[in-house]
């Protein structure tokens, strides 16, 4: 963790923003939680909160592997592909019936590295169909002045890597995109997995609070922030 002047000294030589989607750039981790926890109700497996918390971060074939494999002794892997795609379409049910918007501060934050033309691009461990439905949703739902597809420069999923989130993979690739060096870019995480792939990757890594996820399972990042504002505030002091 770093004290507030080495943060700034660290923004000042920022060059792009890189976003993940979940619980950054949208709310979606409360669907994610019914989506798991629904699909665990049809399995018949029991589960608490802390639980279903637990997957927050990492992919969801990931999850469901770890599902089928420690908790039902399932390996067979025909059936942990029908599992993942029966919780995937769960999701994205609930994705179409649910209006999304930006998570508060987002659109000041995108506003201000655009005013400063830094680029802003997005890295999540979700898969594109999951990644088009909510554009789709965030474009709906604001009458078409939040438009996604034209704000990112670059939008990478979880299947545009060999190996997902807590991997340093997709930063690094996303760094080589965007054609910038990993410690000239910044990015906001919400999980233990995302920042740890963030700063295995050399980027600057701040962590968003969330009720999801205990305070001291991010400390690994840079800072640790109670709202997207904060950021926004610190790059207004050396941008």
């Amino acid at each position: 963790m770093l004290k507030e002047s080495e943060i700034l000294k660290r923004l000042a030589t920022i060059k792009a923003v890189v976003l993940d989607m979940d619980g950054v750039l949208v709310d979606t981790e409360p669907l994610h939680m019914e989506a798991f926890a629904r699909f665990l109700d049809q399995l018949k497996v029991p589960y608490d909160d802390q639980f279903l918390f637990s997957f927050i971060g990492y992919s969801v074939p990931d999850n469901i592997k770890k599902i089928y494999t420690e908790i039902l002794n399932i390996t067979d892997p025909q059936i942990i592909e029908q599992g993942i795609k029966q919780r995937d379409q769960i999701y994205l049910d609930l994705l179409n019936s649910s209006p999304l918007r930006p998570l508060a501060g987002i659109e000041e934050l995108i506003a201000f590295c655009k005013q400063k033309n830094l680029d802003v691009a997005l890295a999540s461990s979700s898969d594109w169909e999951q990644i088009d439905t909510i554009f789709r949703n965030l474009s709906k739902t604001s009458g078409g002045s939040f438009e996604p597809q034209a704000i990112f420069k670059v939008v990478l999923s979880g299947q545009d890597v060999k190996n997902r989130k807590p991997d340093p993979e997709i930063y690094l690739k996303v760094c080589r995109l965007l054609e910038k060096e990993p410690q000239h870019c910044l990015t906001i995480e919400d999980s233990p997995a995302g920042v740890t792939s963030a700063v295995k990757a050399g980027l600057t890594c701040f962590a968003l609070k969330s009720h999801f996820v205990e305070e001291n399972k991010l400390h690994h990042a840079h800072a640790v922030i109670n709202h997207i504002g904060q950021v926004t505030q610190w790059m207004k002091k050396v941008f």
